[in-house]
């Protein structure tokens, strides 16, 4: 299997590289041990820019949505080849790690360059959780030639859906063997219910991916249940929510998802935390207590879910076609 997606290389111009963001609908957590996961890449996401210079220097600017600089770091060169960061606490530790990184996967990357200067752009707020972390590793990974899957495990993490959408264009089922390389990656079509009926809303915060990540598998230390029958339970659940035909459907498998993480992880769903008089059904996405969820309802139009969780403080939410388009 080719682990550089097909669709990085498609979006590659001379000196620029694009990723798009992502949302985890199926299987959060247990994705980790192998779950299938459903996974849908978004409309927005971000891209990378480079040109050579004389400086010796690595000169990163990194642009908001709105186009204010978020990120302005200068650093030497000399640095990629120094013992790579361990810790990675602020942004600038975090992309020099990346950066060096990269260059231990690769000895060529940027080995001769006099210098460089790089600016990414954000297509979405950084508070929405779509990826501004594995959008950036996939267009680092691009651009030096190295495979997107080893650089996120020697840098952040995680099970690797997230790269797998930056490189996609349609939504995808993904699942992992034990040592997190991909064992499957296939494009899957969302039935009509999710693509017609369903809203996103984001939760007014943002979710750590690293922290949930931790949260979860320390409480797996400690719960009692069978992995092997849990897999198999959460495959046949994402299979099905994820081509429901119809919002009652939708509805149905939504709240056997949301319970059965639940359980597992000892949390209330964000239903019941929250929004408990939602005539429909409320599902997390991605790691719980964050970022964006998804709201369906039988009763209620897109337009009418919209509304209320304006009315509940929730400003920000857009239909199926505005956030994956």
């Amino acid at each position: 299997m080719n682990l550089i997606p097909e669709t990085g290389r498609r979006n590659r111009l001379a000196n620029r590289f694009y990723s798009h963001g992502k949302l985890l609908l199926t299987s959060e957590y247990l994705v980790l041990d192998g779950a299938e996961a459903i996974a849908i890449p978004c409309r927005f996401g971000q891209d990378l820019e480079f040109e050579s210079t004389q400086t010796g220097c690595v000169q990163w600017k990194a642009y908001s949505k709105d186009q204010s600089i978020w990120g302005d770091f200068n650093f030497s060169l000399d640095l990629l080849d120094q013992p790579k960061e361990e810790n990675s606490n602020s942004e600038l530790e975090f992309l020099i790690q990346l950066l060096q990184t990269a260059r231990k996967l690769n000895p060529t990357f940027l080995k001769n360059s006099p210098g460089i200067s790089v600016s990414t752009h954000l297509e979405f707020p950084r508070d929405w959780g779509l990826g501004s972390s594995s959008t950036l590793i996939h267009n680092v990974a691009l651009w030096a030639e190295v495979n997107p899957y080893e650089l996120l495990s020697l840098t952040m993490g995680g099970s690797g859906y997230d790269i797998a959408c930056a490189g996609a264009t349609h939504p995808i089922s993904f699942v992992i063997n034990p040592g997190k390389t991909p064992l499957k990656i296939a494009p899957i079509t969302l039935g009509k219910a999710i693509q017609e009926q369903s809203v996103f809303v984001h939760l007014n915060s943002k979710q750590d991916s690293r922290e949930a990540i931790s949260a979860y598998l320390k409480q797996k230390e400690l719960a009692n249940f069978s992995l092997k029958n849990s897999l198999k339970e959460i495959n046949e659940l994402s299979v099905q929510l994820a081509r429901a035909k119809n919002a009652k459907q939708l509805e149905n498998y939504i709240r056997l998802h949301e319970s059965f993480i639940g359980n597992i992880i000892q949390q209330t769903p964000v239903k019941e935390r929250l929004f408990k008089d939602f005539k429909g059904a409320v599902k997390s996405l991605g790691g719980w207590g964050g970022d964006f969820i998804m709201a369906v309802s039988e009763t209620l139009s897109p337009a009418e879910i919209k509304e209320y969780f304006l009315e509940k403080g929730y400003p920000t939410s857009l239909y199926y076609t505005e956030m994956i388009g």
